[in-house]
């Protein structure tokens, strides 16, 4: 169902604050999770990153982990290496070029290839030509953290990324965007003169604006009925004229993602929030930590009052001095805590493995050995990308499409009108590939197992069988990477040839050597 238009007594500022005020709990939660890993991602309002400092918790973990994971998202689903999607024609399209090229079909489809490339290779030039990859680890920390995080694709200039705090939308029940808000501040220098005449006009305090004044600039998108999305902006209350106000689905600027998100929710719950728990939990015990340990440093003594020695004297007294006294005038004051620090430390330790794993931070999961093969690490490295597997099959679908639709837009090509789409090559299908090499690997190991049975129980066991069956319990299409009966016979033809050659070579180098020692007894 789609939103009713704006009221012509509401402005977009009230629109957004109406909206902003139903999610105080989910802000707040948000603060909190920012608290234990990165604050200064999501800090009070009260307290933004310019105004004053921002303390770390006690704990790293959370910072560390967040920093890990985002980087190992983005290098996964946007590598620096290639392209992350693959320009194809969709099935129709595909039909229609057989049909009217016929027998010269594969030699279009071969051109489209090469054209293809040149396309996706331009569209990753233009990405790192605006910087997208700080962009885009800054949108997946606040993914992590938050749930939630607004792409914006400018017509020019790099992305940007708005955090929660700055923009608010509503969904329909499969999760499609029918309203968002964004809310953003210049400076009132920044504006057309017109535009400055009429923010003071309507200012209600008649005080002057000065020109570094911030305007709050607010920006509402709606799905309306055509299929298209339409945009207005006002500041102070001033509607603004925009260069671009309507676009089609696919095309849209705004890339709205979550982390994980619920049937019926307008907002995402991220990776931080599954595990506040513990993340409390480590925080309660660092503070209990580290107040113990205060009180074990604060070092006291205790002078016997019986005692004739100058307490004062004895502070002031040089080292090497001489007092008149007894041993245990002055005692120290113990406090057996180091069971409490060391149970502490062992609760604060268990609940970092355990985030440790879920970060994907493999120095935590690796066992404490002196030898760890690298096959055990690369096992390990296999299950923590697995196990995020839903979330790049998400990201796939609501973050990298839209992304490679803009991005061939803006170097002027738009694959829907072409009957072309992107496909995307990274994330869950890079791990589906690795996956495969998984179960190649088993399968050549299990047929390296016939070498270690004795002689006499190989011989009775078929190799082609074996092989058979041990690929299909590993998933393996082994017939793609086997030779066929015809291969075989051909390649044993050519070693008989080669070794045929390989002996008339020999042959006539023995009969010049033997022809050449008569010629010397002739002599």
């Amino acid at each position: 169902m789609q939103p009713q238009p704006l009221s012509k007594s509401k402005s977009i500022e009230q629109r957004f604050n109406e909206y902003d005020g139903k999610r105080g709990t989910l802000l707040r939660n948000c603060e909190q999770y920012a608290a234990w890993t990165l604050p200064y991602l999501f800090p009070k309002e009260h307290n933004q990153p310019d105004n004053q400092e921002i303390l770390n918790p006690p704990e790293t973990i959370g910072a560390r982990g967040v920093n890990h994971l985002a980087n190992k998202v983005v290098t996964a689903m946007f590598r620096p290496q290639g392209p992350f999607f693959r320009l194809r024609l969709d099935a129709a399209t595909r039909r229609k070029v057989k049909a009217a090229k016929g027998s010269n079909a594969d030699k279009v489809f071969a051109q489209l290839e090469s054209d293809f490339a040149d396309l996706e290779k331009e569209a990753i030039e233009h990405l790192d030509m605006v910087e997208f990859r700080p962009i885009a680890t800054l949108a997946a920390k606040y993914l992590i953290v938050t749930g939630n995080a607004l792409m914006f694709h400018p017509p020019k200039g790099a992305p940007q990324v708005y955090s929660l705090r700055d923009y608010v939308i509503i969904r329909d029940l499969s999760g499609e965007v029918i309203e968002l808000i964004t809310r953003e501040s210049k400076a009132f220098e920044t504006f057309h003169p017109d535009v400055q005449q009429q923010i003071r006009s309507l200012r209600a305090d008649k005080k002057e604006i000065a020109a570094t004044d911030d305007i709050t600039v607010y920006t509402q998108v709606i799905l309306e009925d055509d299929g298209r999305y339409h945009a207005k902006q006002e500041a102070g209350g001033v509607a603004l004229k925009l260069a671009d106000a309507a676009w089609p689905r696919h095309l849209l600027p705004w890339i709205p993602l979550v982390w994980n998100r619920i049937r019926g929710a307008n907002y995402g719950h991220g990776l931080v929030s599954e595990y506040a728990k513990a993340f409390h939990s480590i925080n309660v015990l660092e503070d209990a930590l580290l107040a113990i340990a205060g009180v074990v440093s604060d070092i006291k003594f205790l002078v016997n009052p019986a005692s004739h020695l100058d307490v004062v004297e004895l502070n002031n007294s040089p080292p090497g001095s001489y007092h008149p006294g007894k041993e245990g005038d002055v005692t120290q004051i113990t406090l057996d805590k180091y069971n409490d620090l060391q149970f502490l430390q062992n609760q604060i330790d268990r609940y970092e493995r355990r985030l440790g794993e879920v970060f994907m931070l493999n120095s935590a999961v690796t066992r404490d050995a002196e030898r760890v093969t690298a096959e055990e690490i690369r096992r390990q490295a296999y299950e923590l990308e697995t196990s995020f597997g839903g979330m790049y099959s998400q990201q796939a679908m609501q973050w990298q499409v839209p992304t490679a639709n803009i991005l061939l837009y803006q170097i002027g090509f738009d694959s829907r009108l072409n009957g072309i789409e992107p496909q995307i090559i990274t994330g869950m299908d890079s791990l589906s590939r690795q996956g495969e090499m998984e179960n190649i690997h088993m399968w050549l190991a299990d047929l390296a197992l016939l070498e270690q049975l004795p002689e006499d129980v190989r011989a009775r066991i078929s190799i082609e069988r074996y092989g058979e069956f041990t690929g299909a319990a590993r998933q393996v299409n082994y017939k793609q990477i086997m030779k066929t009966e015809d291969e075989l016979k051909a390649d044993q033809a050519r070693a008989l040839e080669a070794n045929g050659a390989l002996a008339q070579q020999q042959a006539a180098a023995a009969v010049a050597q033997e022809a050449g020692k008569q010629a010397i007894k002739g002599e």
